[in-house]
Protein backbone atom coordinates (compact mmCIF):
# COMPACT_ATOMS: atom_id res chain seq x y z
CA UNK A 1 0.00 0.00 0.00
CA UNK A 2 1.19 3.26 -0.64
CA UNK A 3 1.66 6.01 2.50
CA UNK A 4 -0.40 9.16 1.11
CA UNK A 5 1.93 11.81 0.22
CA UNK A 6 1.80 15.39 -0.94
CA UNK A 7 4.70 16.90 -3.21
CA UNK A 8 4.77 20.44 -4.39
CA UNK A 9 6.42 21.18 -7.54
CA UNK A 10 7.28 24.37 -10.04
CA UNK A 11 3.66 25.76 -12.07
CA UNK A 12 6.21 24.68 -15.08
CA UNK A 13 9.82 23.13 -15.61
CA UNK A 14 11.12 23.64 -18.85
CA UNK A 15 14.72 21.52 -19.12
CA UNK A 16 17.09 21.68 -21.80
CA UNK A 17 20.22 22.24 -23.82
CA UNK A 18 19.07 25.47 -25.65
CA UNK A 19 16.07 25.97 -23.63
CA UNK A 20 16.98 29.97 -22.91
CA UNK A 21 15.72 30.41 -26.53
CA UNK A 22 12.31 29.57 -25.21
CA UNK A 23 12.84 32.51 -22.69
CA UNK A 24 11.47 35.41 -23.76
CA UNK A 25 8.23 33.99 -25.43
CA UNK A 26 7.60 32.34 -21.70
CA UNK A 27 8.01 35.94 -20.07
CA UNK A 28 5.85 37.21 -22.74
CA UNK A 29 2.82 34.40 -21.39
CA UNK A 30 3.31 36.39 -17.90
CA UNK A 31 3.43 40.05 -18.49
CA UNK A 32 4.95 42.75 -20.98
CA UNK A 33 7.50 44.11 -18.31
CA UNK A 34 9.97 42.10 -16.65
CA UNK A 35 12.50 42.86 -14.08
CA UNK A 36 15.41 41.19 -15.00
CA UNK A 37 17.13 39.88 -11.80
CA UNK A 38 21.06 39.15 -12.92
CA UNK A 39 23.63 37.44 -11.35
CA UNK A 40 27.50 37.44 -11.83
CA UNK A 41 28.41 40.33 -14.74
CA UNK A 42 29.98 37.15 -16.62
CA UNK A 43 26.44 36.27 -17.65
CA UNK A 44 25.18 40.06 -18.74
CA UNK A 45 28.71 39.83 -20.58
CA UNK A 46 27.24 36.75 -22.90
CA UNK A 47 25.97 36.23 -25.86
CA UNK A 48 23.53 34.38 -23.58
CA UNK A 49 22.05 37.78 -22.31
CA UNK A 50 22.19 39.53 -25.68
CA UNK A 51 20.33 37.07 -27.38
CA UNK A 52 17.72 36.94 -24.23
CA UNK A 53 17.78 40.93 -24.77
CA UNK A 54 17.38 40.88 -28.03
CA UNK A 55 14.70 38.29 -28.45
CA UNK A 56 12.48 40.63 -25.99
CA UNK A 57 12.88 43.69 -27.85
CA UNK A 58 11.62 41.86 -30.33
CA UNK A 59 8.41 41.09 -28.83
CA UNK A 60 7.95 44.76 -27.67
CA UNK A 61 8.65 43.94 -24.53
CA UNK A 62 10.46 46.42 -21.53
CA UNK A 63 12.49 45.60 -18.60
CA UNK A 64 14.33 46.34 -15.92
CA UNK A 65 17.61 45.33 -14.42
CA UNK A 66 19.09 44.60 -10.85
CA UNK A 67 21.88 43.16 -10.30
CA UNK A 68 22.89 40.65 -7.42
CA UNK A 69 26.71 39.98 -6.72
CA UNK A 70 26.72 38.02 -3.30
CA UNK A 71 24.51 35.96 -0.80
CA UNK A 72 21.08 38.19 -0.80
CA UNK A 73 20.60 40.09 2.47
CA UNK A 74 17.34 41.72 3.44
CA UNK A 75 18.80 45.05 2.79
CA UNK A 76 19.57 43.97 -0.86
CA UNK A 77 15.54 42.81 -1.15
CA UNK A 78 14.42 46.27 0.80
CA UNK A 79 17.06 48.09 -1.73
CA UNK A 80 15.56 46.06 -5.52
CA UNK A 81 12.12 46.32 -4.10
CA UNK A 82 11.80 49.88 -3.40
CA UNK A 83 14.23 50.72 -7.10
CA UNK A 84 11.12 49.02 -8.73
CA UNK A 85 7.91 50.56 -6.72
CA UNK A 86 6.44 52.22 -9.55
CA UNK A 87 7.73 51.27 -12.26
CA UNK A 88 4.81 49.10 -14.02
CA UNK A 89 6.68 45.80 -13.28
CA UNK A 90 4.44 42.83 -13.61
CA UNK A 91 6.72 39.34 -13.02
CA UNK A 92 10.02 38.96 -11.97
CA UNK A 93 12.89 36.73 -13.67
CA UNK A 94 15.93 35.85 -11.61
CA UNK A 95 19.02 34.20 -13.84
CA UNK A 96 21.95 33.26 -12.21
CA UNK A 97 23.18 31.32 -9.24
CA UNK A 98 20.82 29.99 -6.66
CA UNK A 99 21.67 33.74 -4.28
CA UNK A 100 20.13 35.19 -7.63
CA UNK A 101 16.99 32.85 -7.56
CA UNK A 102 16.70 33.10 -4.11
CA UNK A 103 16.77 37.62 -4.19
CA UNK A 104 14.66 37.40 -7.08
CA UNK A 105 11.99 34.87 -5.69
CA UNK A 106 12.04 37.24 -2.34
CA UNK A 107 11.48 40.61 -4.38
CA UNK A 108 8.68 39.13 -6.51
CA UNK A 109 6.84 38.56 -2.93
CA UNK A 110 7.98 41.88 -1.39
CA UNK A 111 7.10 43.63 -4.94
CA UNK A 112 3.01 42.43 -3.78
CA UNK A 113 3.52 42.12 0.03
CA UNK A 114 5.34 45.50 0.98
CA UNK A 115 8.99 45.54 3.09
CA UNK A 116 10.96 45.48 4.45
CA UNK A 117 11.23 41.61 4.03
CA UNK A 118 13.11 41.06 7.65
CA UNK A 119 9.71 41.15 8.84
CA UNK A 120 8.50 37.73 6.70
CA UNK A 121 11.98 35.66 7.69
CA UNK A 122 11.27 32.65 10.26
CA UNK A 123 13.39 32.59 13.27
CA UNK A 124 13.64 37.01 12.72
CA UNK A 125 10.30 38.35 12.13
CA UNK A 126 6.95 38.10 13.63
CA UNK A 127 4.87 38.35 10.42
CA UNK A 128 3.46 35.36 7.98
CA UNK A 129 3.31 35.99 4.65
CA UNK A 130 0.62 36.10 2.69
CA UNK A 131 1.89 34.11 -0.20
CA UNK A 132 1.13 36.43 -2.72
CA UNK A 133 3.49 37.82 -5.64
CA UNK A 134 4.46 38.85 -8.92
CA UNK A 135 4.80 35.83 -11.59
CA UNK A 136 8.30 34.27 -10.91
CA UNK A 137 10.61 32.68 -13.95
CA UNK A 138 13.85 31.33 -12.56
CA UNK A 139 16.89 30.35 -14.58
CA UNK A 140 19.68 28.77 -12.99
CA UNK A 141 23.10 29.35 -14.45
CA UNK A 142 24.90 26.73 -11.74
CA UNK A 143 23.61 23.36 -10.71
CA UNK A 144 23.44 22.74 -7.17
CA UNK A 145 21.04 24.67 -4.52
CA UNK A 146 17.84 23.76 -6.64
CA UNK A 147 16.18 26.89 -5.92
CA UNK A 148 14.33 26.89 -8.80
CA UNK A 149 11.93 24.43 -7.75
CA UNK A 150 11.93 25.51 -4.00
CA UNK A 151 9.06 27.67 -1.94
CA UNK A 152 11.53 29.37 0.10
CA UNK A 153 14.15 32.27 -0.20
CA UNK A 154 17.27 32.06 2.11
CA UNK A 155 18.26 35.69 2.75
CA UNK A 156 21.28 36.46 5.35
CA UNK A 157 23.53 38.47 7.73
CA UNK A 158 27.01 37.64 8.21
CA UNK A 159 28.44 38.57 11.52
CA UNK A 160 28.48 37.71 15.12
CA UNK A 161 24.79 38.81 15.46
CA UNK A 162 24.38 37.08 11.70
CA UNK A 163 21.40 34.93 10.16
CA UNK A 164 20.63 32.40 7.52
CA UNK A 165 16.85 32.50 7.66
CA UNK A 166 14.17 31.49 4.79
CA UNK A 167 11.30 33.65 3.26
CA UNK A 168 8.99 30.65 2.72
CA UNK A 169 5.00 29.88 1.30
CA UNK A 170 4.02 26.99 -0.87
CA UNK A 171 2.99 29.78 -3.46
CA UNK A 172 6.52 30.78 -3.77
CA UNK A 173 7.36 28.15 -6.11
CA UNK A 174 8.27 29.30 -8.99
CA UNK A 175 5.55 29.73 -11.80
CA UNK A 176 8.05 28.14 -14.34
CA UNK A 177 11.40 26.80 -13.77
CA UNK A 178 13.89 27.15 -17.16
CA UNK A 179 16.87 24.98 -16.78
CA UNK A 180 19.27 25.34 -19.32
CA UNK A 181 22.41 23.39 -19.02
CA UNK A 182 24.69 25.57 -21.03
CA UNK A 183 24.39 28.14 -18.75
CA UNK A 184 26.56 25.89 -16.55
CA UNK A 185 29.70 25.54 -18.61
CA UNK A 186 31.33 29.07 -17.83
CA UNK A 187 30.81 27.67 -14.08
CA UNK A 188 34.26 28.26 -12.83
CA UNK A 189 35.54 25.01 -11.05
CA UNK A 190 35.77 25.84 -7.58
CA UNK A 191 32.06 27.39 -7.78
CA UNK A 192 31.08 24.17 -9.69
CA UNK A 193 32.74 21.73 -6.67
CA UNK A 194 30.44 23.71 -4.33
CA UNK A 195 27.48 23.92 -5.93
CA UNK A 196 27.93 19.85 -6.49
CA UNK A 197 28.40 19.05 -3.22
CA UNK A 198 25.05 21.37 -2.37
CA UNK A 199 22.79 19.31 -4.58
CA UNK A 200 25.07 16.05 -3.51
CA UNK A 201 23.77 16.68 0.20
CA UNK A 202 20.44 17.60 -0.23
CA UNK A 203 19.55 14.46 -2.48
CA UNK A 204 21.31 12.50 0.23
CA UNK A 205 19.62 13.97 3.59
CA UNK A 206 16.38 14.47 1.22
CA UNK A 207 16.38 10.47 0.55
CA UNK A 208 17.11 9.66 4.35
CA UNK A 209 14.89 12.24 5.81
CA UNK A 210 12.14 10.74 8.30
CA UNK A 211 9.63 12.80 6.45
CA UNK A 212 10.37 11.11 3.05
CA UNK A 213 8.04 9.50 0.89
CA UNK A 214 7.67 6.91 -2.36
CA UNK A 215 7.75 9.98 -4.97
CA UNK A 216 10.34 12.05 -2.81
CA UNK A 217 12.78 8.93 -2.71
CA UNK A 218 12.48 7.90 -6.59
CA UNK A 219 13.08 11.38 -7.50
CA UNK A 220 15.96 11.10 -5.21
CA UNK A 221 17.74 7.68 -6.45
CA UNK A 222 17.28 9.54 -9.60
CA UNK A 223 19.05 12.56 -8.78
CA UNK A 224 22.12 10.60 -7.32
CA UNK A 225 22.67 8.46 -10.18
CA UNK A 226 22.70 11.51 -12.12
CA UNK A 227 25.56 12.60 -9.42
CA UNK A 228 27.30 9.03 -9.33
CA UNK A 229 27.56 9.12 -13.29
CA UNK A 230 28.82 13.23 -13.45
CA UNK A 231 29.93 14.52 -10.00
CA UNK A 232 33.46 13.90 -10.81
CA UNK A 233 33.12 14.35 -14.34
CA UNK A 234 31.90 17.94 -14.33
CA UNK A 235 34.96 18.63 -11.73
CA UNK A 236 37.51 17.57 -13.86
CA UNK A 237 36.11 18.69 -16.99
CA UNK A 238 33.65 21.94 -17.02
CA UNK A 239 33.22 21.76 -20.78
CA UNK A 240 31.62 17.96 -20.76
CA UNK A 241 28.04 19.12 -21.62
CA UNK A 242 26.74 15.70 -21.03
CA UNK A 243 27.97 15.53 -17.06
CA UNK A 244 26.74 19.43 -16.91
CA UNK A 245 23.18 18.30 -17.70
CA UNK A 246 23.24 15.15 -15.31
CA UNK A 247 24.29 17.71 -12.49
CA UNK A 248 21.42 20.42 -14.02
CA UNK A 249 19.00 17.93 -13.72
CA UNK A 250 20.22 16.75 -10.33
CA UNK A 251 20.25 20.04 -8.75
CA UNK A 252 16.39 20.42 -10.00
CA UNK A 253 15.31 17.25 -8.35
CA UNK A 254 17.15 17.80 -5.19
CA UNK A 255 15.40 21.26 -4.98
CA UNK A 256 11.51 19.26 -5.70
CA UNK A 257 13.48 17.18 -3.11
CA UNK A 258 14.03 19.36 -0.53
CA UNK A 259 10.91 20.97 -0.59
CA UNK A 260 8.92 18.37 0.03
CA UNK A 261 10.96 15.79 2.14
CA UNK A 262 13.06 18.72 4.12
CA UNK A 263 16.63 18.29 5.00
CA UNK A 264 18.97 16.49 7.79
CA UNK A 265 21.85 17.81 10.14
CA UNK A 266 24.14 18.92 7.30
CA UNK A 267 22.15 21.33 6.78
CA UNK A 268 20.56 22.15 10.06
CA UNK A 269 23.97 23.51 10.68
CA UNK A 270 24.75 25.10 7.48
CA UNK A 271 22.28 27.65 8.10
CA UNK A 272 23.57 28.52 11.08
CA UNK A 273 27.53 28.20 10.19
CA UNK A 274 26.80 30.89 6.94
CA UNK A 275 25.08 33.22 9.39
CA UNK A 276 28.90 33.41 11.65
CA UNK A 277 31.05 33.59 8.11
CA UNK A 278 31.05 34.28 4.80
CA UNK A 279 31.80 30.44 3.71
CA UNK A 280 30.23 29.48 0.74
CA UNK A 281 27.36 26.86 1.52
CA UNK A 282 28.43 24.06 -0.83
CA UNK A 283 31.53 24.33 1.12
CA UNK A 284 29.99 23.79 4.05
CA UNK A 285 27.92 20.91 2.99
CA UNK A 286 31.14 19.23 1.34
CA UNK A 287 33.10 19.34 4.20
CA UNK A 288 30.28 18.12 6.54
CA UNK A 289 28.91 15.19 4.75
CA UNK A 290 31.23 12.84 5.25
CA UNK A 291 31.80 12.59 9.00
CA UNK A 292 27.90 13.79 9.67
CA UNK A 293 26.92 10.37 7.62
CA UNK A 294 29.57 8.37 9.31
CA UNK A 295 28.31 9.14 12.97
CA UNK A 296 24.62 9.20 12.03
CA UNK A 297 25.44 5.55 10.45
CA UNK A 298 27.05 4.45 13.46
CA UNK A 299 24.07 5.57 15.50
CA UNK A 300 21.46 3.77 13.34
CA UNK A 301 23.41 0.39 13.53
CA UNK A 302 23.06 0.47 17.47
CA UNK A 303 19.19 0.26 17.07
CA UNK A 304 19.73 -3.62 15.97
CA UNK A 305 19.98 -3.08 12.16
CA UNK A 306 16.10 -2.86 11.47
CA UNK A 307 16.18 0.76 11.06
CA UNK A 308 14.88 1.30 7.29
CA UNK A 309 17.83 4.12 6.66
CA UNK A 310 20.45 1.09 6.92
CA UNK A 311 18.45 0.13 3.61
CA UNK A 312 18.76 3.30 1.94
CA UNK A 313 22.71 3.84 3.07
CA UNK A 314 23.18 0.49 1.59
CA UNK A 315 21.38 1.22 -1.59
CA UNK A 316 23.51 4.16 -1.59
CA UNK A 317 26.40 2.45 -1.42
CA UNK A 318 25.51 0.35 -4.50
CA UNK A 319 25.03 3.36 -6.60
CA UNK A 320 28.06 4.57 -6.24
CA UNK A 321 30.01 1.61 -6.02
CA UNK A 322 27.97 0.37 -9.10
CA UNK A 323 28.17 -3.34 -7.68
CA UNK A 324 25.51 -5.84 -6.17
CA UNK A 325 27.52 -8.86 -4.68
CA UNK A 326 28.54 -7.58 -1.56
CA UNK A 327 26.66 -7.07 1.94
CA UNK A 328 24.54 -4.48 3.51
CA UNK A 329 27.77 -3.54 5.83
CA UNK A 330 29.80 -3.36 3.12
CA UNK A 331 28.23 -1.04 0.67
CA UNK A 332 27.13 1.29 3.83
CA UNK A 333 30.85 1.41 4.55
CA UNK A 334 31.56 1.96 0.99
CA UNK A 335 29.24 4.92 1.18
CA UNK A 336 31.07 6.99 3.89
CA UNK A 337 34.34 6.07 2.04
CA UNK A 338 33.26 7.81 -0.93
CA UNK A 339 32.31 10.99 0.82
CA UNK A 340 35.67 11.05 2.52
CA UNK A 341 37.17 10.36 -0.94
CA UNK A 342 35.40 12.75 -2.22
CA UNK A 343 36.52 15.37 -0.13
CA UNK A 344 39.76 15.03 0.13
CA UNK A 345 40.23 14.40 -3.67
CA UNK A 346 38.19 17.47 -4.25
CA UNK A 347 40.36 19.32 -1.88
CA UNK A 348 36.74 20.41 0.45
CA UNK A 349 38.84 23.08 2.73
CA UNK A 350 38.35 22.71 6.75
CA UNK A 351 35.74 25.44 8.28
CA UNK A 352 38.84 26.52 10.24
CA UNK A 353 39.92 27.94 6.43
CA UNK A 354 37.49 30.22 6.77
CA UNK A 355 37.79 31.38 10.59
CA UNK A 356 36.17 29.40 12.46
CA UNK A 357 37.47 27.85 15.53
CA UNK A 358 36.62 25.48 18.68
CA UNK A 359 35.07 28.45 20.60
CA UNK A 360 32.08 28.53 17.89
CA UNK A 361 31.22 25.06 18.31
CA UNK A 362 28.73 25.69 21.32
CA UNK A 363 27.33 28.41 19.54
CA UNK A 364 27.17 26.88 16.35
CA UNK A 365 25.29 23.92 17.91
CA UNK A 366 22.83 25.78 20.75
CA UNK A 367 21.47 27.62 17.50
CA UNK A 368 20.75 24.38 14.95
CA UNK A 369 18.60 21.63 14.42
CA UNK A 370 19.10 17.82 12.94
CA UNK A 371 15.26 17.52 12.29
CA UNK A 372 14.53 14.73 9.82
CA UNK A 373 17.72 12.99 9.63
CA UNK A 374 17.17 9.37 10.61
CA UNK A 375 18.49 9.87 13.96
CA UNK A 376 19.04 13.06 16.08
CA UNK A 377 22.81 13.34 16.61
CA UNK A 378 23.55 14.44 20.46
CA UNK A 379 25.20 17.27 21.67
CA UNK A 380 28.40 15.29 22.23
CA UNK A 381 28.09 13.91 18.45
CA UNK A 382 27.68 17.38 16.90
CA UNK A 383 30.70 18.40 18.66
CA UNK A 384 32.70 15.66 17.63
CA UNK A 385 31.31 16.15 13.86
CA UNK A 386 32.37 20.04 14.15
CA UNK A 387 35.67 19.52 15.49
CA UNK A 388 36.70 17.00 12.94
CA UNK A 389 36.64 19.74 10.63
CA UNK A 390 37.69 22.74 12.65
CA UNK A 391 41.37 21.41 12.69
CA UNK A 392 44.44 22.87 9.54
CA UNK A 393 44.44 20.81 7.17
CA UNK A 394 45.54 21.86 3.04
CA UNK A 395 44.49 24.54 1.11
CA UNK A 396 41.89 24.33 -1.26
CA UNK A 397 43.41 24.92 -4.61
CA UNK A 398 42.32 25.66 -7.98
CA UNK A 399 41.65 22.02 -9.77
Amino acid sequence: MITPFSLKTPGRILFGAGSLNSLAEAISGFGRRPLLVLGGRSFTASDHFARVCSSLQHLGLTWQTTQVSSEPSPSLVDQAVLAATDAGIDLVVAIGGGATVDAGKAISAMLIEGGPVSRFLEGVGTTRPSGRKLPFIAVPTTAGTGSEATANAVLSEVGQRGFKKSLRHDRYLPDLALIDPLLTLSCPPRLTIACAMDCFTQLVEGYLSTKASAPTDALALEGLQAVARSLQAVCLDGGNLSARSDLAYAALLSGIVLANAGLGTVHGLAGTIGGLAAIPHGVICGSLMAPANRLTLARLRKTGGNHPALGKYSILGKIFSGTERAADQWYQDFFIAELERLSTGLQIPPLSAYGLGEDDIPRIIAASDNKNNPLPLTEEELTSLLTTRLTPAHSWSEP
